[in-house]
C-alpha cells in the first residue's frame, strides 16, 4: 500500500513503490548499517518504532523526517506486515539548527566580552547565568556563583536601599535601568560598576532580567577628581574676585565726581554677583547642572542686603539646568534687579518680586516692581544702546537663544525673559 500523502512527500507513485524494499527511502548511511531492519525487529518487540532520521525522496533530494513504524495485523491478530508513517520534519530541522547556531554566537560573544560583566537572574533576583567577564571583574567562578543572591554583589547600604529592586522595577516600566554605583567583588572590595539592567522576554513571558556592566572605577576616581579641582578653581576665582570688589569699592569711596562713583558701583556690584555666583558653585555636589530656583534665590537674598529701602522676594519651583546657562540667567536677574532698584522707585522704595515658572521645554524668569512704570515711548533697542545694563542683558538674552519682552503691570514694570530649558 502506498497513499495519497507518500507520493506527495517521496515523490513515488503507487506503482513505483508497492513491492520495493523499504530501505529504498533510508539514506545510504542507514542502509549500511541496517536502519529499517532495526526499526522492524523493534516494532516487532515492542509493538512500535520511533524515529527522527533523514529519508530519501525519488529525485534523490533529502527530508528529515519523523517517523513511526508498527505491526500490521489481521483480524486473528496475526502479524502481516508493517505500516510507516513519516511527516516532514525539514523545516523544524533547520528551524532548529538556526537557533541552535545563533545560540552558539551568541554564547561565544558573551564569552568572549571579557570588558564587561553580563549575566542574567530570576524575578527573585537568584543568578542563573555568568559570563567570563563577570567572573573576571567580580572575582566569582560560574559554578560557585549560580544560584546566588545577586544582591551579594551590592554594597550593603545599596542592599538596604533596595537598589537591585528599583532597578528590576525600572526596568519593567521602562524597558531599561541604567545605573552607576559601588559594587563589591568577592573579595570584599569595591568597584565603580556602570551597568544597564534590562528584563528578558519570550513572547508574553518574562523570564528575568539581563544585567551588563563594566568596571568603570578608574573614569569615576578621574571624574571625582576633577570636580575637586574645579571647585577649586571656581573658590579661587571668587576668592580674586572678592579682591577686586574690594579695590571698586575703594576706588568708589576715594572719588568725589558723582558719575564715577556710580559707575565703579556698578562694576562693584556686578563682579561682587560673579564672585557670588562661583562661590555658590563651588558648594554644588554637581557642577554640570544647577537647581536654577535655589541659585536665584540666593542670589536674591544677597542683593537684598544691598539696598535697605526695597524689599526683595523670590519664588520658584525647583528647574534643573545646565550650569554655564544657569549663570547667564542670574546675571539677567542681577541687572535687571539693580535697574528697578535705582529707577522703579524714584523717590523712595518699594517692592520687587523675582519669580520662575518651568515647563519641560520652557523656563519663565520674570522680574517684576509696582514702581513708577517706563514711559510710554520706551523702547527695548534704544534703551540697550543707551544703557550698559540693558545692553549686558540683551547680550545673555542672545546667548541663551532666549526672548525677552517688557510688560506694563499698571502701576510697575514686569521684565519677563523665556529661556529654552536646553540649549
Amino acid at each position: 500500500m502506498w497513499s495519497v500523502g507518500a507520493s506527495n512527500l517521496l515523490g513515488y507513485t503507487p506503482d513505483e513503490a508497492v513491492g520495493q524494499n523499504l530501505a529504498m527511502i533510508f539514506s545510504f548511511e542507514d542502509q549500511l548499517q541496517g536502519a529499517s531492519h532495526a526499526e522492524i525487529r523493534g516494532a516487532m518487540q515492542n509493538g512500535r518504532a520511533d524515529d527522527n532520521r533523514w529519508h530519501i525522496r525519488r529525485d534523490g533530494s533529502r527530508l528529515w523526517a519523523s517517523g513511526l513504524l508498527m505491526p500490521l495485523k489481521d483480524d486473528g491478530e496475526r502479524i502481516v506486515g508493517v505500516v510507516k508513517i513519516l511527516r516532514d520534519r525539514t523545516q523544524f530541522l533547520e528551524q532548529d539548527e538556526t537557533v541552535r547556531s545563533s545560540e552558539e554566537r551568541l554564547q561565544l560573544i558573551l564569552e568572549s566580552a571579557t570588558d564587561y560583566a553580563i549575566f542574567t537572574l530570576d524575578d527573585a533576583g537568584a543568578l542563573l547565568t555568568w559570563n567570563a567577564g563577570a567572573q573576571r571583574i567580580l572575582g566569582y567562578e560560574r559554578d560557585e556563583i549560580i544560584g546566588r543572591d545577586a544582591r551579594i554583589l551590592f554594597t550593603p547600604e545599596e542592599r538596604d536601599a533596595g537598589a537591585l529592586e528599583w532597578e528590576m522595577e525600572t526596568a519593567n516600566k521602562e524597558g531599561r535601568a541604567e545605573n552607576e554605583r559601588f559594587h563589591v567583588r568577592q573579595d570584599g572590595s569595591r568597584f565603580w560598576g556602570s551597568g544597564l539592567t534590562m528584563p528578558l522576554k519570550a513572547r508574553h513571558d518574562r523570564l528575568g532580567y539581563l544585567k551588563i556592566m563594566r568596571d568603570d572605577t578608574e573614569r569615576h576616581l578621574a571624574d571625582q577628581h576633577q570636580q575637586v579641582m574645579m571647585r577649586e578653581m571656581s573658590h579661587r576665582v571668587k576668592n580674586s574676585l572678592m579682591l577686586v570688589t574690594g579695590m571698586l569699592a575703594m576706588q568708589a569711596r576715594a572719588t568725589d565726581i558723582p558719575e564715577v562713583k556710580r559707575v565703579l558701583t556698578d562694576a562693584e556690584t556686578r563682579v561682587a554677583t560673579i564672585a557670588a555666583i562661583h562661590d555658590h558653585l563651588w558648594r554644588q555636589p554637581d557642577l554640570e547642572t544647577i537647581d536654577l530656583a535655589a541659585f536665584l534665590k540666593d542670589l536674591c537674598n544677597r542683593l537684598a542686603q544691598t539696598s535697605n529701602r526695597h524689599t526683595l522676594s523670590f519664588d520658584g519651583s525647583p528647574c534643573r539646568i545646565e550650569t554655564d546657562r544657569a549663570i547667564q540667567a542670574a546675571l539677567i536677574v542681577n541687572e535687571l534687579v539693580t535697574n528697578a532698584f535705582k529707577h522703579a522707585y524714584p523717590s523712595g522704595g518699594g517692592r520687587i518680586d523675582v519669580t520662575i515658572n518651568a515647563t519641560d521645554a520652557m523656563i519663565s524668569l520674570t522680574v517684576a516692581d509696582e514702581g513708577v512704570g517706563l514711559p510710554d515711548d520706551f523702547d527695548l533697542d534704544e534703551s540697550s544702546r543707551k544703557s550698559l545694563g540693558m545692553r549686558v542683558v540683551k547680550g545673555l538674552v542672545r546667548q541663551l537663544r532666549a526672548e525677552l519682552t517688557v510688560a506694563k503691570t499698571a502701576p510697575g514694570t514686569a521684565l519677563i525673559t523665556k529661556i529654552p530649558m536646553n540649549s
